[in-house]
């Protein structure tokens, strides 16, 4: 019995396809970040032996190989351009016009990654990002594997350009992590993206009015002092040799990328309205300059913040995102009760204790919270004690009745106690005090704070 084309098609399509992959609501808040990426990678050797079965599997299976595409070992760059970039026949659009999700995940634990082509045409994300014009996910995350300072790739303005330019119209979900971005073309960037659901940059640096230049042009040169581990990052590459890599027709694509970069044209002026977008996270919030933004969907907000950058005046602001429902919080200066006053929706509070100074909050003239259910406690390194933060803060809010929806505190270990968790204390409130092991991510040297949710 032969089965028509279209059931061969549909079968397929359903036994190799990663719902969570192509998700961009807001339970990505919540999701196993290494969990899809061992699905999407179990699915893409299905797809691959499911092609060579026959030419029949491969022709139904070519509309599905590259939709989404992961690439965890620099070689395959080149070849997997040329691919995106080939038009077979029977089909009207390269290969790359099928592509919906685009994840880098270079330098991650022992697979090496040859830092000098970063330089080359990683402002392009060596060409790849043009490559699929109806990208709607892209995940990033570039690890300098040489030895020295963690610190993030020294960036040409043309990347955010390019992302601009090319994903306007497409992206909705947008991750990038060890790529040096200031937070005035964070602005610029995103303004472009309209259609944006969720957003996490990692790598924010701040924009002094005093000193910098809106939009100037971006270093060649950068020194990092730290001691016997200083490192001095260059993108000064020679396009006049010959690349180790790319064909020349290709690296010449990468230097016009780089020497012609400019922002597509943009009529409208702030505040800038990203209409979809949930879930922000940066990893440094400056708030002087999100009120060029207005976001009317914002439920999930990444705080994180170590200066004096105008919460305050930015709350009073029309455009503040009081719609938050879960906040993940690192800084300081600001009390519990400050958070509670100015998210009163919020369900759930996410602070990483270890780098965070939180004054004790005065609770006596503050409105009672409806709405908070949970308060998560973060540690990584144990040098932090969170027990001072759990009863003479979180518990005296609770006793004076301003938490009442308040049913669970979270501790994620390790930390070193000096004496037992206060778990009577809490159940005699209503609280439960829950420790929550931390699953080891699948791929090591990711920084830590920023691996999961």
């Amino acid at each position: 019995m032969v089965f028509p084309v279209e059931i061969i098609s549909c079968i397929l399509r359903h036994a190799t396809f990663v719902p969570e992959a192509l998700d961009t609501s807001p339970s990505i808040f919540f999701e196993d970040r290494d969990a899809v990426i061992e699905l999407v990678c179990a699915s893409m050797k299905t797809k691959a032996s499911l092609s060579l079965v026959s030419k029949a599997f491969h022709d139904v299976m070519e509309n599905y190989l590259y939709e989404i595409v992961m690439i965890f070992r620099f070689d395959y760059v080149p070849i997997l351009l040329q691919r995106l970039r080939t038009t077979i026949p029977g089909f009207r659009n390269p290969r790359g016009h099928k592509c919906r999700r685009l994840d880098f995940y270079l330098g991650i634990g022992k697979i090496p990654y040859a830092d000098n082509a970063w330089y080359e045409g990683g402002h392009t994300l060596w060409g790849l990002i043009s490559a699929c014009p109806r990208l709607e996910i892209l995940m990033a995350r570039v690890v300098r594997s040489v030895y020295g300072p963690d610190h993030p790739h020294l960036t040409h303005k043309a990347l955010w350009m390019t992302i601009a330019a090319c994903c306007a119209k497409t992206i909705r979900r947008l991750e990038l992590y060890g790529f040096q971005i200031r937070m005035d073309r964070v602005e610029m960037m995103l303004r472009y993206l309209t259609k944006l659901e969720a957003c996490r940059i990692i790598g924010v640096g701040p924009f002094d009015q005093s000193v910098d230049i809106y939009d100037d042009e971006e270093p060649k040169e950068r020194f990092i002092a730290c001691g016997d581990r200083s490192v001095t990052l260059r993108d000064c590459w020679d396009y006049s040799k010959m690349s180790g890599w790319f064909d020349a027709p290709t690296v010449g694509e990468f230097k016009a990328a780089k020497e012609n970069s400019h922002w597509p044209p943009f009529a409208t002026s702030a505040p800038y309205i990203l209409p979809c977008l949930h879930t922000l996270r940066l990893d440094t919030i400056y708030f002087s300059r999100l009120h060029q933004f207005s976001f009317p969907r914002l439920r999930h907000l990444d705080m994180t913040f170590y200066l004096d950058d105008g919460l305050d005046l930015y709350a009073k602001n029309d455009h503040f995102p009081v719609s938050i429902t879960h906040l993940t919080y690192a800084g300081r200066n600001v009390p519990f009760s400050q958070i509670f006053c100015l998210f009163p929706h919020l369900q759930q509070l996410s602070v990483a204790i270890e780098p965070s100074e939180i004054p004790s909050s005065e609770y006596e003239y503050i409105a009672p919270h409806p709405n908070l259910e949970i308060i998560e406690l973060a540690s990584w390194n144990g040098a932090y004690d969170p027990q001072s933060l759990i009863r003479d803060d979180i518990l005296a809010a609770v006793r004076a009745r301003k938490l009442p929806s308040l049913r669970m505190i979270k501790l994620t270990p390790p930390w070193e106690h000096s004496e037992e968790l206060p778990l009577e204390e809490c159940e005699a409130l209503g609280v439960t005090l829950q420790v929550v092991l931390r699953a080891k991510p699948t791929f090591t040297g990711m920084n830590r704070r920023h691996h999961h949710g």
